[in-house]
């Protein structure tokens, strides 16, 4: 019966979320759309809402979730009507402008486009009018930087203005030396994706100049470059959306990131980075089989693909597909052209799965590899050896990390807290721990390791001082209660010890359960 009361709650609880139009309409549609979109199966919910904005053509509420998931899905035809329906009720998002202008510029209709722009005055989004007037202009046979060079613009506004005026001289011929001096200037050591948008602008000549040295990414964008690319309106917003998608990468913010890199492709289909960024965004909303399905069309030579394959593992790895991801990871980290991240990557898959005898021999590979003075690589590979159980191969590497990252406090706190956890030296265990505290001093994984050795060495009452300070600034950290717990204990303080391991027991792993709920019980025995 209990699952029955459950359906009748959940069908109850949506009928109450109803628009008031659907209300007086057939409501199958929608209440199967919006079961659907939590269950974060974004097709059946975009022709869900499809079919209940067809029944309640006027509904801005059932027509902005039918343009979210229309966006996700790419139903480009659902997501103009529903904007449609939002823009005449006057509730459409900021970034609905930007997909009407963007649909408007794919049919050649200038006017439209135009009229698009207009609507994101005073929205947050309005930074980005001076950049689409500009490039509207071009478009009509106007030129461009002259416009965007006339323009009141912010910061925010200027960041993104910077590589569009560039591509606006790029296509208006205007190769001769000094443009080509300021595109490398724009195109700096930091941003490889702007490198790419030049080159590919350039064609086979902007390889050399923009993509030589660059990494192995840069290089298979080098291999596939012909002919320069026209550079239009399409081609310089494309740029600009995903350039903004990519800044705003994030769960917090996955639902613009999907407006912008769905209108990334809206103008050029091709925009591989756009996709990629989509699918992340998608997977942030909870819909990982839309997402895999999402990277699923990038082609397997495409310049891109290994980018698009560390995506897909993490898609995996959070939707619980661990065999998979780790099918997926093993595959790049053992390919002859495996970069350090993703042979590294492989390796903290096998180490949050529990094979840590698995993860410590990659990480030797990749020691071996050439990451013999990375820091990174030492700490893991000796944390990999602990948990694996081989202390004695593990402390090596631990004092490796610490000895070429000496003013790092997570390789000072790992060291320190791995010796007192293993009978180590003591006195050596708190002086690497107390320089930890100096070069970090709110952290409270390093408060927490240095109360406990200052405990364990006999200084109670010091120790629970900063157990206190850890607690306080970690309050779901479950090792800082218990250490706090165990030191209140002993002190005498039994009320406090068990407030403090009931607050450990909150956010406690199972492995951890048993040990606290014997402490509430028991008090601090040899045994627990």
């Amino acid at each position: 019966m209990a699952p029955i009361i459950r359906t009748c709650s959940t069908a109850f609880a949506l009928l109450l979320a109803l628009p008031a139009a659907a209300q007086t309409a057939d409501l199958t549609d929608y209440v199967r759309a919006r079961a659907a979109d939590a269950a974060g199966a974004a097709g059946v919910a975009a022709q869900g809402y499809g079919r209940a904005l067809a029944v309640t053509p006027d509904d801005p509420v059932i027509a902005l979730r039918a343009y979210r998931q229309a966006l996700m899905v790419g139903d480009t035809a659902l997501a103009a009507r529903a904007s449609a329906v939002m823009t005449k009720a006057g509730v459409a998002p900021p970034d609905a402008a930007l997909f009407d202008m963007a649909v408007a510029l794919t049919a050649d209709d200038q006017p439209g486009a135009a009229d698009a722009v207009k609507r994101l005055k005073g929205t947050p989004l309005d930074f980005l009018m001076p950049i689409l007037t500009a490039w509207l202009a071009q478009a009509r046979g106007l030129d461009g930087v002259k416009v965007i060079e006339s323009l009141d613009m912010g910061a925010l506004a200027r960041r993104y203005a910077a590589p569009q005026r560039a591509l606006m001289l790029m296509a208006q011929g205007k190769d001769d030396a000094a443009v080509l001096d300021a595109v490398a200037a724009l195109a700096g050591d930091g941003d490889a994706d702007l490198r790419i948008d030049l080159a590919t602008a350039r064609g086979r000549d902007g390889a050399r100049l923009l993509l030589e040295g660059g990494g192995a990414e840069l290089e298979a964008v080098a291999r596939t470059l012909g002919a320069p690319q026209p550079v239009t309106i399409s081609y310089g917003l494309a740029r600009l959306f995903r350039a903004m998608a990519t800044d705003l990468g994030g769960d917090r913010m996955a639902t613009l990131t999907i407006a912008l890199s769905r209108c990334a492709l809206i103008l050029d289909p091709g925009e591989t980075r756009a996709r990629i960024l989509l699918a992340q965004a998608i997977d942030a909303t909870g819909a990982p089989d839309l997402a895999l399905q999402t990277l699923a069309g990038i082609p397997r030579d495409s310049p891109f693909a290994r980018r698009a394959a560390g995506v897909r593992i993490a898609v995996l790895r959070d939707a619980g597909r661990a065999d998979a991801a780790l099918a997926d990871a093993r595959a790049l980290a053992e390919d002859r052209g495996a970069a350090p991240l993703e042979v590294e990557r492989y390796a903290r898959l096998l180490t949050d799965t529990g094979r840590y005898d698995a993860a410590a021999r990659v990480y030797a590979d990749a020691v071996r590899r050439g990451g013999e003075a990375s820091a990174d690589l030492h700490l893991d590979h000796g944390l990999a050896l602990e948990r694996a159980g081989r202390w004695a191969e593990a402390l090596p590497e631990l004092r490796k990390a610490a000895a070429l990252a000496p003013n790092r406090a997570d390789t000072l706190r790992t060291l320190g807290t791995a010796l007192v956890t293993h009978g180590g030296d003591a006195a050596e265990a708190i002086r690497l721990l107390e320089r930890a505290r100096r070069i970090a001093p709110e952290d409270a994984e390093v408060a927490d390791a240095l109360g406990w050795a200052y405990v364990r060495k006999g200084e109670v009452a010091r120790g629970a001082l900063l157990l206190e300070a850890a607690a306080r600034n970690d309050p779901a950290g479950t090792t800082a209660h218990e250490h706090l717990g165990d030191a209140y204990w002993r002190l005498g303080r039994e009320f406090e010890a068990r407030y403090a391991w009931r607050a450990a027991a909150i956010h406690a792993a199972p492995s951890d359960a048993e040990r606290l709920a014997r402490k509430l019980r028991e008090g601090l025995t040899a045994a627990s």
